[in-house]
């Protein structure tokens, strides 16, 4: 009975792997952070079913992923602790758990929220599905596909319980742009490995190599620096036409308060990690960098809206996306070989 139930977790433990499931409060966030743009006040149950959503929703784009270049994967060493790679999980149950995922993914998101938001959330699903499958080996593709899914990913979570703001749009506009730099920074963390599969990243197609130097001449160095401004000028935008300009095109229960959080914590952290980047690095720093952007800039998401959930609010999400990722970083589940080989002892 024990050797059973050790195989039936072991199973499940696989295919939370394969699934990436650590990550679904990434697709959890940016969807609720939708949510709370809205025109309509969301509850604790929306919360809650959008988790459900996001869960099958960020389950099916991380094993269609898998599928896809289980191939290319088998012949880096680096991989070999993937269920699918290493051999846990069999090609055609990987391709039963997409659908299934697909499947319950939209079941939920009709059943949840009957009105047209699923539409959103399907043609979110198709970029996904097109970044994994074609959109990667296409010129810009790579960028342009699973950002402007992060963005549509915004526009349902305000479509499930309301209309689309003007909010809305803004923090649709900074996932696209936040998108933009994680697909960048991972091209520049993976860049001999692209070049060998001919992907087509920024990195490789503007010559970048580990042995360089980033520095102002470097399109990729000023890549990086335009992304962020155009986050930032985004992000910024409430604030200039509401408070400087006095155009009541945003909603009454906007303040500065969002603005000042952003102007004395985000900025000096961004012009931080501008001065980092600058100079050789190697794939550690390029794997550290979006650490820090990364969880700035979804700080910032919560900040947005600040006036309608309070700080309180603010800490208490963050706490629980990273706590998600811990909990299951725990019984090593996460993106991390030493976590898939060498399991805490204790949940063995």
């Amino acid at each position: 009975m024990n050797s059973q139930k050790k195989n039936k977790l072991k199973t499940i433990k696989n295919y939370l792997k394969l699934g990436r499931s650590f990550g679904t409060t990434n697709t959890w966030g940016a969807i609720f952070v939708g949510v709370l743009t809205s025109s309509e006040l969301a509850t604790y149950i929306d919360a809650l079913k959008i988790l459900a959503i996001a869960f099958f929703a960020h389950a099916y784009t991380g094993s269609i992923n898998e599928y896809c270049h289980a191939e290319e994967d088998k012949k880096h060493p680096q991989y070999k602790y993937k269920p699918l790679v290493r051999g846990d999980i069999s090609k055609k149950n990987t391709i039963i758990y997409i659908y299934f995922s697909l499947l319950t993914t939209i079941f939920l998101a009709f059943i949840f929220y009957r009105n047209f938001s699923p539409i959103l959330l399907i043609i979110a699903a198709a970029f996904g599905t097109l970044y994994t499958v074609k959109g990667k080996y296409i010129a810009w593709g790579y960028d342009l596909t699973p950002s402007i899914g992060a963005s549509l990913l915004i526009f349902y979570g305000a479509a499930t319980i309301g209309e689309i703001t003007n909010i809305t749009i803004v923090a649709g506009v900074c996932a696209f742009f936040l998108s933009m730099y994680s697909e960048w920074v991972d091209g520049m963390k993976d860049v001999d490995t692209d070049k060998k599969f001919k992907v087509p990243t920024t990195a490789v197609r503007w010559g970048y190599t580990h042995s360089k130097r980033l520095t102002f001449k470097d399109p990729n160095y000023l890549y990086f620096i335009f992304v962020v401004i155009c986050l930032d000028v985004a992000y910024s935008l409430p604030f200039l036409i509401k408070f400087v300009f006095k155009i009541p095109f945003f909603p009454e229960w906007l303040t500065p308060t969002y603005f000042y959080l952003f102007l004395f914590i985000a900025v000096p952290i961004q012009i931080y990690l501008v001065y980092k980047l600058y100079g050789k690095q190697n794939k550690e720093s390029l794997r550290k960098h979006p650490i820090m952007f990364i969880g700035t800039t979804m700080f910032l998401a919560f900040v947005l809206i600040i006036d309608r959930i309070t700080i309180w609010g603010v800490i208490g999400i963050i706490i629980f996306v990273l706590g998600w990722v811990y909990v299951f970083s725990l019984f090593g589940i996460q993106f991390s070989k030493d976590k898939f080989l060498l399991p805490i002892k204790k949940f063995k």
